[in-house]
């Protein structure tokens, strides 16, 4: 039983027994992964199978040759159950527990192992062995009843193993089926071997193909582990329906793997079939970690996702599915895109509708709630933004004296910039003022040669891509106008178009009623006759400058003056002339006074005129020149005629140099103008501050 012979037909069998010893070893490293187990035990079997078949083949005794084909069916009898086992667990069928078939298909093979042992008591494995002398001797055997029942049976095993491998091929994804076929054929070459040696043409009478063949399986089960990641990488079994599919689908393992993607998938993560593939979810779906793991636990089974820019935006609705073999065992996750941006986009439009609705009906509101034009202007932005998204707002109200454009809303990026006056005749506006018609660019760099007019840089000072402006229209005449601006292209559409138009049908209409309430403001606040302000109006502004000199401790001068002999303009030449006296009076101060500065009649022929940040000596200097412009004036009688033309008499005081108060102002002020009367008119009289009481009377000094 010690002697061995050496012969090259075993070459293929000691092949087979290191390539198997080899797989053992890998497959025990990965024995957590799905299917290794039977695996690992198949190649324990056939390592079993090809080691005895070696040692029958060298040994020299007919003896010892008997013994180690009795040993070598510790490794025939299992094949084909753990053949079985594997196949069921690569197709995703059986649950990872293989106890239960192991049980039911396991005794025929425990009872051909015992009865391969006992066959010298009863026969029924082999009904004769005798040694021939073929290849240096190998055993010529007769079989009896029970291997030809342990084939039938072993065949059984190994074609319904082909039959769940051949029905996992065609569910498993045509990029990954090599894998599949590898496998098949790794698994076909030791049945086709031993077909033939049982057949009785076998080219080589005697040897037992099958053991030889495993050496080719060794081969390819090799290849199939480090080239195709096999048992690393094992493709979850799928409807081929789901290629056609217009919803993406991701596949990934209990190992957090990507096992599977179909084309649709592919299109929306922007990534092919082979560059995701047994990659990790975290590096192929890194912004959906989170949700993935929160999916899990059932804690955020939806989510939305929005992915590409403007017109290109497409959004997804997304669910995490636990997928379960045959046996409800879990294998891994789908995770489902299925694209709902026509519904997103349905909804959207309803939600903006709705919107726009309101923003209409606010503005809508706005004629009754507000009368002030400035007030006014700034809810439309605020109800303008609430609507249409953007860098930057205009509202601007057109001033046809002066051909421009009164900017008086300016965002943008978020910042308010102060009121502009702009040239209407220049930038984007410019084309919505001659036309009259709103402006839509989708994208001012591709439009801009074909533009009639250039663009002028307001705010940021930068160039838009996206501008859309509509008229303030009343009466196809032009009052303003509205416009948004984007610093990315096609953001705006026909739909913001036309909710802009809408918006400015609703803002004329309170423009114009904030416009004529101004104007009905003002015309109360200013006498009829010379246009300057009335008596109230005056006393009124006289207190704010009051208030404004005293907080910034600045001078404020008061000017009260009074027509010499007006009476008898009125009772000589009528009372037309005295209005025109009165108006010719008003033009003298005008002359000579600032904007700042106000002007007001008093009553009568007696005005008064505010100087803010004016002195004595400086409001003196004002009196003498609107005294000696009204002296050059023309007058006329209604013939036509030259009449003597009108003098005047004025009195100063100034804050704080006469006093604090207001009211002791404006009779320190009047004391002195009719000192300049008592003087003999047509001259110039400064106030005399008050004393302290009981030190006599300031005016008789």
């Amino acid at each position: 039983m010690n002697q061995i012979q050496l012969t090259p037909v075993i070459i293929p069998s000691l092949i087979s027994v290191i390539l198997g010893i080899f797989s053992t070893v890998i497959l025990w490293n990965r024995r957590d992964n799905q299917g290794a187990i039977p695996l690992f035990l198949l190649f324990i079997s056939i390592s079993i199978w090809s080691l005895c078949y070696s040692f029958e083949v060298m040994a020299v005794e007919f003896s010892a040759k008997v013994i180690w084909l009795k040993l070598e069916y510790f490794g025939v009898a299992p094949v084909t159950l753990f053949w079985l086992l594997f196949c069921l667990r690569y197709a995703n069928i059986q649950k990872p527990n293989t106890k239960s078939y192991f049980l039911i298909f396991s005794w025929i093979q425990l009872t051909t192992m015992i009865l391969a042992l006992t066959n010298d008591f009863h026969h029924l494995l082999w009904s004769n062995i005798t040694l021939s002398t073929l290849y240096g001797g190998v055993l010529d055997l007769e079989y009896g009843p029970w291997f030809w029942i342990h084939l039938g049976f072993s065949y059984l095993l190994y074609l319904a193993g082909f039959y769940f491998l051949v029905k996992n091929y065609f569910n498993t994804p045509k990029k990954m089926r090599q894998q599949v076929s590898l496998i098949g054929l790794a698994g076909a070459i030791p049945g086709i071997a031993s077909i033939i040696y049982l057949s009785g043409y076998n080219p080589f009478p005697l040897l037992d193909l099958t053991s030889l063949s495993f050496a080719l399986t060794g081969i390819i089960i090799v290849y199939v582990l480090f080239f195709h990641r096999f048992l690393d990488i094992i493709p979850i079994a799928r409807d081929t329906t789901i290629e056609n599919m217009r919803d993406g689908i991701i596949v990934v393992d209990l190992n957090d793997r990507v096992v599977d993607i179909n084309p649709a998938a592919e299109k929306i993560i922007n990534l092919r079939f082979a560059n995701v593939v047994g990659r990790p979810s975290s590096e192929v779906l890194s912004d959906l970690v989170d949700w993935i793991s929160s999916s899990k636990e059932d804690s955020t089974p939806v989510k939305v996702l929005t992915l590409g820019e403007g017109q290109d935006k497409k959004f997804f609705v997304l669910n995490l599915l636990p997928l379960s073999d045959a046996q409800g065992s879990l294998v891994g996750y789908t995770v489902i895109f299925h694209d709902n941006t026509e519904s997103h986009t349905l909804t959207k439009s309803l939600e903006d509708q709705a919107d726009r609705l309101v923003v209409l009906y606010e503005i809508g509101k706005a004629i009754t709630s507000t009368l002030k034009i400035d007030s006014l202007l700034e809810l439309i932005y605020t109800q303008l933004s609430k609507v249409i998204q953007s860098d930057a707002y205009f509202v601007a109200l057109y001033l046809p004296e002066t051909h421009q454009m009164d900017i008086r809303i300016l965002y943008d990026e978020g910042k308010r910039y102060p009121p502009a006056i702009v040239d209407a005749s220049e930038g984007l506006s410019s084309w919505i003022v001659e036309n009259k018609k709103p402006l839509l660019i989708q994208d001012l760099r591709k439009e801009m040669d074909d533009l009639p007019v250039r663009p002028v840089l307001v705010g940021e000072k930068k160039l838009s891509r996206s501008w859309l402006g509509v008229p303030l229209l009343i009466e196809n005449n032009l009052i303003g106008l509205l416009a948004v601006a984007s610093y990315k292209p096609n953001i705006f559409n026909t739909t913001d178009k036309l909710f802009m138009e809408q918006i400015s049908q609703q803002a004329v209409l309170s423009i114009q009623n904030a416009r004529h309430y101004e104007e009905v403001t003002r015309q109360a606040k200013l006498d009829s006759l010379t246009g300057v302000s009335n008596h109230n109006h005056f006393i009124e502004i006289l207190y704010q400058e009051n208030e404004t000199a005293l907080s910034t401790q600045s001078p404020l001068s008061l000017i009260m003056l009074d027509i010499d002999h007006f009476k008898l303009y009125n009772d000589t030449y009528g009372h037309t002339i005295g209005d025109q006296v009165l108006r010719l009076t008003v033009q003298a101060i005008e002359s000579h006074i600032k904007t700042t500065d106000t002007v007001g009649r008093w009553g009568g022929e007696e005005f008064g005129i505010v100087l803010p940040n004016a002195t004595t000596t400086q409001a003196n200097m004002v009196a003498n020149r609107i005294r000696r412009t009204l002296s050059e004036l023309p007058l006329f009688n209604v013939e036509g005629n030259t009449i003597p033309k009108p003098t005047i008499s004025q009195g100063i005081a100034t804050i704080p140099e006469h006093t604090s108060d207001v009211d002791e102002l404006v009779v320190i002020a009047d004391r002195a103008l009719y000192r300049a009367k008592a003087r003999g008119r047509d001259q110039v009289a400064v106030g005399i501050p008050s004393k302290p009481p009981g030190t006599g009377d300031p005016e008789t000094s």
